[in-house]
């Protein structure tokens, strides 16, 4: 079953949300949490966007190209780590598995060409085959 993404909401940037986006005290964010995909491709992604690149954003476009393209802006690099984590509590009654399933964790940060933090994402996916062949690369 695909699920409509949550609304987008605009606060204050956490602590965390200023390391990950460059921020300063004070900095508005926008957040948008959903839950997205199809049985066992089911992903919970927390996106997190500075405020002030993307004014009066009112839901979440796709994919972080076509909001830089919507709003005058180049993207340049990303930085992503992948692993395997126990699913959150949060996690797992969104992706409907009991607490602590192994699920895999996207941490992504896309620059701007100048090197600006444009976006920062985290997916958790519960996607078995996946989770299998990163075991099997790992070796665990």
């Amino acid at each position: 079953m695909l699920r409509e993404p949550a609304l987008v909401a605009e606060s204050v940037a956490s602590d965390e949300e200023r390391a990950r986006l460059g921020l300063f005290p004070g900095e508005m964010v926008f957040r948008i949490d959903q839950v997205r995909g199809q049985g066992a491709h089911l992903l919970v992604e927390h996106v997190r966007l500075p405020a002030a690149l993307f004014p009066n954003l009112q839901k979440l476009v796709p994919s972080i190209s076509d909001l830089a393209d919507t709003h005058g802006l180049r993207l340049g690099g990303a930085l992503e780590r992948l692993c395997v984590v126990p699913a959150p509590a949060s996690i797992a009654k969104a992706l409907g598995v009991t607490g602590g399933t192994l699920v895999l964790m996207s941490d992504r940060v896309v620059h701007l060409r100048e090197g600006r933090p444009a976006e920062w994402r985290t997916t958790y996916r519960l996607d078995q085959g996946n989770l299998a062949r990163l075991k099997a690369r790992l070796g665990s």
